[in-house]
C-alpha cells in the first residue's frame, strides 16, 4: 500500500509538530524538576530564556513564599508644563481572565525595578509619556517621565487576627527608581 505524497507531506508535519511539543514539554520539565543536574539547567536555560519560556525558582509557596506587592507609578512633565500622573496595573482589581491573559506583563512588573531591567527603562518611560497625551505630537520630546517604585508588605500568616481581604494592603511612598529627561530633539 502506497501512500500519496500530499498525505505523507501532511503526516510527516503532523509528526514534526508533535516532536517539537514533546521537546518543549520534556525541557520544561526538566527546567523545574529540583533534581535536575545543575550542568543541564546551565545547558537547557539559555535556550528556554530565549525562547521565552524559563520556569527558574517558582517560589510562590514554598521555601519562601513572596510577601511583598509591588506597584509603579509614574509622574510626566511634559514640554508644555502640563503634568499627568500613570498608575500601572492594579492586580488586586483584576479578574481571574485578565491575570491568566496578562500574566507577563505582571512578571515585567516585578521585575522592571531590577537592575538587570534598567536597560528598559527609557524606551519605557518614553511609551508612557506618548500613550498618556496621545494628542500631543511626539509627546516624549522634552518631557520629564519620574517612575516612582512603592511596595505593600503582606503580614505573615501567623499574624492574627487576619486582615479583611476587602482591607488592601497600604503601599508605603516608595522611591524614585529612575527619572528620565528628553531632550527636545
Amino acid at each position: 500500500m502506497r501512500l500519496e505524497p500530499a498525505m505523507s507531506l501532511s503526516r510527516l508535519r503532523l509528526y514534526a509538530v508533535n516532536t517539537f511539543i514533546a521537546v518543549i514539554v520534556v525541557i520544561v520539565v526538566i527546567d523545574t524538576l529540583p533534581q535536575t543536574p545543575l550542568a543541564v539547567h546551565l545547558l537547557v536555560g539559555p535556550w528556554l530564556v530565549r525562547l521565552g519560556i524559563r520556569q527558574d525558582v517558582w517560589n510562590l509557596f514554598a521555601p519562601e513564599p513572596d510577601f511583598v506587592n509591588t506597584h509603579l507609578k509614574a509622574e510626566i512633565t511634559y514640554r508644555d508644563g502640563e503634568r499627568r500622573e500613570w498608575h500601572g496595573p492594579e492586580w488586586s482589581k483584576t479578574t481571574a481572565w485578565e491575570k491568566w491573559v496578562r500574566h507577563r506583563y505582571v512578571e515585567w512588573y516585578d521585575h522592571a525595578a531590577l537592575r538587570s531591567g534598567a536597560a528598559s527603562w527609557e524606551s519605557w518611560c518614553r511609551y508612557i509619556a506618548r500613550t498618556e497625551r496621545p494628542d500631543l505630537p511626539d509627546a516624549d520630546r522634552g518631557a520629564e517621565v519620574r517612575v516612582i517604585y512603592q511596595e505593600a508588605v503582606i503580614p505573615k500568616a501567623e499574624n492574627r487576627p487576619w486582615p479583611s481581604i476587602r482591607q488592601p494592603i497600604p503601599f508605603d511612598e516608595g522611591w524614585v527608581l529612575t527619572i528620565e529627561k528628553f531632550g527636545e530633539e
